[in-house]
């Protein structure tokens, strides 16, 4: 048994048993088989070049996923009739012809390596396999079902650009490619996943955009060895500082415009091939308040909701606590009249505040939660029904007072207003964390966890700035410039401090 187990440790810690038997095999049709099995949407042909039977190549590609009109004309037409094929009879010749443009389709590579091949043939590449010189020169005809691009679905776009980002990799850089047209746009790709292989797009601006950030993203992808990226928390999860905070640290959007305008400010954007969700990095706090909306409006206008975002944000976070101190602990700082209708209220109800509280908001949760994971019809009814059936049904019981339905009611909407959900969902759970502190101190325990929580976001830094900047970091510069308020366009002459771009001024 011991026996056993020692080798079984020796065999997981070596390499991949897909890996070494890939690694120098030559390239022929034999051992791409071999390697491809029998799977039955892998299409092998055989055909003669220009009638030769002494002049073999095999046709391989995988069925679905590459355009068979596409291959027809512009591989299998030329290779069996382009005379100046027949006019050679040496395969290096041939293969240097097809190289240089004999066959018409212009996205093409000659391989070696039998680990390259096998990867084109699974991203939708036909490849022509010659055995005899053990190459192959493959082609990109990808041609496989997608989306359409549409309007965000989870960001709401009133005045700015109405198309989003889908799951095909191609497609996403060219949004990005149509609205950003300076030939200094780079786009380099690392390909996580050893089974999946899928490619990561790392997009800036050379010659604006910190070049130690760039390096720094490209060198944690390509850290990653996970077997696969199928979700976000994939790449997520494993590119950020601090793993153990509850704040985002990266920048979700299906917003082109929105990557956009964060590349151009000196920022790295992120597509990940499969997934029509993009990053931006590095995502610091007053990001998660802003919305591409806020340029298209009014600078005062846009200033208002701004201020109004962020005082949302303390009543989520800070009401419920709030209450229960108060009634709890401090109820002489309730006026009279407004103790004696909290009295009358809670009278006949069996639970105290605290526990009031705490069902209501795990209640809310809940029904926010069935109203995500439902069908959109379902869901929009079970939050209907949740909210008034349930709600005053409970209130009529004298199970919840009315004054509770209020506080948690103003909480989950004041929640709703926050523009990034991810900072969201955050907040959702520390003001759990709040009712508990002042379930236990009163107003002391709020005062407390608040300057925890302070202290928590100013210790984060996320590729290398300080979360909370421009609030505690570069002396305060860029405060008044683009955060709580944002200033008229025209004045905003300079890229963000803490970025330390390359290129400091967007106008002049």
């Amino acid at each position: 048994m011991l026996g056993f187990l020692k080798n079984r440790k020796e065999t997981d810690n070596d390499q991949p048993k897909e890996e070494t038997d890939i690694i120098n095999q030559p390239v022929t049709t034999e051992n791409i088989k071999n390697i491809l099995s029998d799977s039955s949407d892998i299409i092998y042909q055989v055909h003669y070049i220009n009638g030769n039977r002494h002049l073999p190549v095999t046709v391989i590609f995988v069925d679905g996923m590459v355009n068979a009109k596409i291959v027809n004309d512009d591989i299998l037409k030329p290779l069996t009739q382009e005379k100046i094929l027949n006019e050679e009879q040496d395969y290096k010749a041939l293969i240097e012809l097809i190289k240089h443009g004999t066959i018409y389709h212009a996205p093409r590579k000659v391989r070696k390596k039998l680990q390259s091949v096998l990867e084109d043939i699974s991203n939708g590449y036909v490849a022509l396999v010659f055995d005899k010189e053990k190459k192959a020169v493959t082609f990109e005809i990808k041609d496989f079902e997608k989306r359409s691009i549409t309007e965000p679905t989870t960001e709401n776009a009133m005045k700015g650009s109405k198309d989003a980002f889908i799951e095909v990799l191609r497609v996403n850089t060219s949004l990005v490619r149509r609205k950003i047209r300076t030939p200094y746009l780079r786009i380099k790709e690392v390909v996580v996943g050893r089974q999946t292989k899928t490619p990561v797009a790392v997009i800036y601006i050379e010659n604006l955009t910190n070049e130690i950030m760039v390096k720094e993203v490209l060198k944690r992808l390509k850290a990653i060895d996970v077997d696969g990226v199928i979700a976000a928390g994939s790449i997520e999860e494993y590119i950020i500082d601090h793993r153990r905070t509850l704040f985002p640290q990266v920048l979700a959007t299906e917003r082109s415009d929105k990557l956009c305008h964060n590349i151009l400010e000196g920022r790295v954007g992120l597509i990940i091939d499969g997934l029509p969700v993009t990053y931006i990095i590095p995502g610091t706090y007053a990001m998660y308040f802003q919305a591409p909306e806020d340029y298209a409006q009014n600078f005062v206008i846009s200033s208002f909701i701004r201020i109004l975002r962020y005082a949302c944000t303390a009543i989520t976070l800070l009401l419920p606590g709030f209450y229960v101190a108060v009634t709890s602990f401090h109820q002489e700082m309730i006026p009279t009249e407004l103790a004696v209708s909290i009295i009358r209220s809670k009278q006949d109800v069996p639970f105290p505040t605290v526990t009031s509280i705490f069902i209501m908001l795990i209640a809310f949760e809940i029904l926010l939660e069935a109203g995500l994971r439902l069908p959109r019809t379902i869901g929009q009814a079970v939050s209907i029904i949740g909210a008034l059936v349930i709600g005053q049904a409970a209130v009529q019981a004298k199970l919840i007072s009315p004054a509770v339905v209020i506080v948690v009611a103003t909480t989950g909407i004041c929640g709703f207003v926050m523009p990034n959900q991810d900072m969201a969902n955050a907040f959702r759970v520390l003001r759990l964390v709040f009712v508990i502190s002042t379930s236990i101190a009163g107003l002391y325990g709020l005062a407390l966890t608040l300057v925890v929580l302070v202290y928590h976001l100013n210790t984060i830094e996320t590729f290398g700035i300080p979360y909370m900047s421009p609030y505690a970091a570069n002396d305060g510069k860029d405060v008044t410039k683009d955060t709580v308020i944002r200033i008229p366009l025209f004045l905003m002459k300079k890229r963000p401090v803490s970025l330390k771009t390359t290129n400091k001024k967007n106008q002049k």
